[in-house]
């Protein structure tokens, strides 16, 4: 297969990429680069003492984290040297069979996104949280795979439609993936499409909540999400093609997809296990 370039944003989480996500993607062989943008210059690290892959690290504090903000997901992927790239954030492992499988579709058909995380409309045209499978309006920059041309795409057009909520938001650019899945519906006339694909999360996500990036409340990132999308979808007029090319396969709430995919469903099923050893054992030896 043609090589990948992946991108990560490293703000909080510089020990997970450097001893879990590095390793794991060096196992890929068709991954050969890994770009990595540090939005902390407390957290900057430059560990690439890596065989297969070459890490390049670019210092993105202060002044392009200020111009920029979650943008420098795209604004990174210009420095690639592939011309498809995954875009990940730094608490996921996709599977080997995860980014082969993608690796196929783009192969297939490069106009348009695929990737793990899927986001629908409901029929009022708001924003959903729940994980959607299928042919949708929105896929999240957690795990996608896209080409360099379509980040070059959304770097010279993204500022057009920068609004006041984007403006006032924390981080920066908030909302950035909505508007690089919007793009790609108008450039290419195509619908993202969603896989539910193997893949580890960061168990840690749901114990510490002080590493993500977005630090709001729950309630207030999602009403932020549903204005931010509605107005994209009418400064771009994809209303009447979203609701026509939308086809839902399957989806799961976004706590179930998490916890099926992360260390937390194994130490659930010891648990049960022990449970299920301990009543056979009391029921034995002292019923």
């Amino acid at each position: 297969m043609n090589k990948i370039s992946v991108v990560i944003l490293n703000f909080n989480r510089p020990s997970y990429i450097k001893k879990d996500i590095l390793p794991n993607l060096e196992k890929i062989s068709f991954i050969d680069e890994v770009i990595i943008s540090h939005g902390k210059k407390d957290t900057f690290f430059q560990d690439s003492k890596f065989k297969n892959i070459n890490v390049k690290h670019l210092e993105h504090w202060e002044k392009d984290n200020a111009t920029y903000g979650l943008t420098l997901r795209f604004y990174s992927a210009l420095e690639a040297k592939n011309s498809k790239i995954i875009i990940m954030d730094d608490d996921i492992i996709p599977s080997l069979e995860a980014v082969e499988f993608l690796n196929e579709k783009i192969s297939e058909d490069s106009n348009r996104l695929y990737g793990l995380y899927g986001r629908n409309l409901d029929k009022y045209n708001n924003y959903e949280i729940t994980n959607y499978f299928g042919e949708v309006p929105i896929v999240l920059t957690r795990c996608l795979i896209t080409t360099k041309e379509m980040c070059i795409y959304f770097m010279d057009n993204f500022r057009t439609y920068e609004n006041k909520l984007i403006e006032n938001s924390k981080p920066y650019w908030n909302g950035e993936d909505i508007l690089f899945s919007l793009l790609s519906i108008k450039k290419y006339g195509k619908l993202p499409k969603v896989y539910n694909l193997k893949h580890s999360n960061r168990a840690l996500n749901y114990l510490n909540l002080n590493d993500s990036i977005n630090l709001g409340d729950d309630n207030d990132h999602v009403e932020y999400r549903k204005k931010l999308t509605k107005d994209f979808i009418d400064k771009l007029g994809l209303n009447n093609k979203i609701k026509k090319e939308t086809k839902i396969k399957t989806y799961r709430s976004q706590f179930t997809y998490f916890f099926v995919n992360s260390v937390l469903l194994f130490i659930f099923y010891l648990f049960v296990m022990f449970v299920f050893v301990f009543d056979v054992y009391y029921f034995i030896y002292r019923g």
